[in-house]
């Protein structure tokens, strides 16, 4: 029996950079992904996480990532880094966020592997619904990267 595998996209697709996570779910879905692999895309309502990744064995999370690196920079993290603060993602800035919900499925003990993806945005501050050409440029690279995750 095969691993039950979420792939979530979280972000923003009003403010460019910020919606990365989306934009990856949306060229995700034109691709051909085992049967066992289910996307979604969370958008900024992060505690709805929670339910998509009831059930799930292994849970990948997409997302722009607060850096002052090179745009498109890929950081793949641990929920132990977003819950120590190590580092943050842009949308756990506007409401109750991804370490909030990481730290409550710790707390269930759930036994979900997590994996995040967190992405360095040029812009996330503009409005405006494409990605900059930074970030349009690094995005296959990036989905490869993740794919090779699962």
């Amino acid at each position: 029996m095969s691993k039950k595998i979420l792939i979530a996209g979280i972000g923003n697709l009003l403010l460019t950079d910020e919606g990365v996570g989306v934009h990856i779910i949306q060229e995700l879905s034109r691709m051909k992904l085992p049967e066992n692999v289910e996307l979604a895309d969370i958008g900024t309502a992060s505690f709805d996480l929670l339910t998509f990744m009831e059930g799930k064995d292994k849970v990948v999370i997409i997302d722009a990532l607060v850096s002052d690196d090179k745009p498109g920079t890929l950081y793949s993290l641990s929920p132990d880094d977003l819950i120590s603060g190590k580092r943050k993602l842009l949308t756990s800035l506007h409401q109750f966020g991804i370490p909030q919900v990481l730290n409550l499925i710790k707390q269930k003990d759930q036994k979900t592997e997590v994996i995040i993806f967190g992405i360095v945005p040029k812009d996330y501050q503009t409005y405006g619904t494409d990605l900059t050409p930074e970030l349009k440029k690094a995005l296959p690279e990036i989905i490869q990267k993740i794919l090779e995750s699962l």
